[in-house]
């Protein structure tokens, strides 16, 4: 299903077809549902050992949004609107760096604004 290559390389990762995908949807959803699961463990084995913990917490937060849903468009909607609020919080510390979020304390030695705001 997939190549391993050395020296730090990501997987390559071969998929079935949208076709082979599709049929295995409509047909045999528990193949697709392990087919995703493995890809999804493959991504985070291939990361590197210090950004691995977060890869699995943010699965288990995805997994968790699929398992509150009642459909699949449902499941997408919630991933969706998580997705979006990460990005928010990264404009805003790309924004203003002094920015507090939770336990995370932006690095304002490193972290370059990318606009300069106008005063008001």
């Amino acid at each position: 299903m997939y190549e391993q290559h050395h020296h730090n390389v990501r997987p390559t990762v071969q998929l079935p077809s949208f076709d082979d995908m599709l049929h295995m949807a409509r047909h045999q959803p528990e193949e697709l549902e392990k087919l995703r699961q493995h890809l999804c463990q493959q991504v985070i084995a291939s990361a590197p050992p210090k950004g691995r913990a977060k890869l699995e917490g943010l699965q288990f937060r995805i997994d968790a949004q699929r398992r509150l849903s009642q459909s699949p468009i449902g499941a997408c909607v919630r991933i969706s609107r998580m997705m979006n609020a990460a990005l928010q919080d990264l404009c805003d510390v790309f924004n203003d760096p002094h920015t507090k979020r939770g336990d995370d304390t932006a690095h304002t030695n490193n972290v370059i604004p990318l606009f300069k705001r106008q005063s008001q």
